[in-house]
């Protein structure tokens, strides 16, 4: 990957042109390079890259029998946005599931979607809501599983 910090994120996916476009325009990431097999994107800095199954018969998500089914669980990806209400509009509008509308946690306004490929997609902001922007107040607990994950990850 071009420019690589440390961690470079690389998504296996049904969908280059569906997953690229639903970042792009859902989460603001800016496109560096798309190919139809391969999509190299610039989120906030980190690199996320894309990658068809064609592209390596040696993936386990290659075939449905190797575990398609399962792409994308257990996954987090968490992407500063310019406006939570904005992602999260576009996300769903896109036909992102919604799991949490933006919410006020911990001083950040911020949702979470399953976007394409069932991968679980977090947009934040640092800030909570503006004015005009409504969001409740969301405290977690362990008894909130599985609706709710633990918010473990603050500073």
């Amino acid at each position: 990957m071009a420019g690589e910090h440390g961690l470079g994120l690389v998504l296996w996916t049904t969908d280059i042109p569906g997953m690229t476009d639903f970042l792009e325009k859902a989460a603001g990431v800016r496109v560096a390079a798309r190919h139809p097999g391969f999509a190299e994107l610039d989120a906030d800095g980190a690199t996320i890259s894309l990658h068809a199954d064609e592209a390596s018969r040696s993936h386990p998500g290659s075939t449905p029998s190797r575990g398609r089914a399962a792409r994308g669980i257990g996954t987090e990806i968490r992407l500063r946005v310019a406006s939570t209400p904005q992602a999260f509009a576009k996300a769903t509008a896109m036909g992102a599931l919604s799991v949490l509308p933006p919410s006020e946690i911990d001083g950040h306004l911020e949702c979470q979607v399953m976007g394409p490929d069932s991968y679980l997609f977090t947009f934040w902001q640092e800030e909570a809501a503006a004015p005009g922007e409504v969001a409740p107040r969301v405290t977690t607990t362990s008894a909130d599983w599985p609706t709710r994950p633990m918010q473990y990850h603050r500073r």
